[in-house]
């Protein structure tokens, strides 16, 4: 565990040399910018869109910068050697990645803290008092991202490309979020070679659209909504160990 801590500390002090948090200042301008052009739009609605807007908009900033850093973090190591170094140590390389890997996690969730800070006083100066479930809503997001990030961890270490890594990602971002059309597609599907590999595409690509927290915590009970979040939760921790422990694997084989 002392390993683990390092490695993570460490991840997060290079992703500040590495000027990782621009990510939020990028945030700020940009969604500055729009928050007064989507004011003058959406008159009647300005709250609401500014809500939604800076939302989505903080998901995909902390999802841009996990990637970057899940497809580079192990092989620019790699190619400069680093890694030879951390491993000669007693460090195992699954403390290896795992220490990295929470490294990573925890500056996005900074970076991801930070901008929504920012949009929150936005929010406040507009008027907004809150009255939807912000904190699940920033959850659902980052669930996404630490979820995304795992998935492109393997994918980096298999295909040893960057650039394949981020794509294969991004493809599997975008299906994530259509799993409920392709369930039904299996369902309703008549051809075989069409619903046998859309079936097994369904269990590896992660269901993102059921941590859109937000809505679905205002349609549950509050008479027992802890139930969803310990499922949420789960699943997300679940699908991350998994492709965790398979990059470990795929680490393991590697000759360094």
């Amino acid at each position: 565990m002392r390993n683990i801590a390092i490695l993570a500390m460490t991840g997060w002090q290079e992703n500040l040399r590495r000027r990782f948090y621009l990510l939020s200042l990028a945030f700020a301008g940009v969604f500055l910018y729009m928050s007064l052009i989507l004011g003058v739009l959406a008159v009647e609605q300005e709250n609401r869109v500014l809500l939604d807007f800076g939302l989505g908009f903080i998901e995909l900033m902390g999802l841009a910068g996990a990637l970057y850093g899940a497809t580079t973090i192990v092989l620019r190591e790699m190619e400069t050697k680093t890694v030879y170094l951390v491993l000669t140590r007693p460090v195992g390389r699954g403390e290896y990645i795992l220490g990295r890997f929470l490294g990573l996690m925890l500056s996005v969730l900074a970076s991801m803290a930070l901008m929504s800070a920012f949009h929150l006083c936005v929010l406040w100066a507009k008027g907004w008092r809150g009255p939807e479930p912000y904190a699940a809503a920033f959850l659902g997001a980052y669930l996404k991202v630490l979820i995304m990030a795992a998935l492109t961890t393997f994918l980096a270490i298999f295909s040893s490309s960057a650039l394949t890594a981020g794509v294969i990602s991004g493809v599997a971002w975008t299906l994530g979020h259509f799993l409920p059309e392709i369930r039904f597609l299996i369902i309703h599907g008549t051809s075989r070679a069409v619903i046998v590999p859309v079936f097994v595409l369904s269990y590896i690509v992660p269901d993102l659209q059921l941590f859109n927290l937000r809505d679905r915590l205002a349609a549950i009970s509050l008479a027992a909504p802890e139930a969803g979040l310990a499922w949420w939760l789960g699943y997300a921790a679940l699908y991350t160990a998994v492709w965790l422990a398979l990059a470990w694997g795929l680490l393991r084989r590697k000759e360094f």
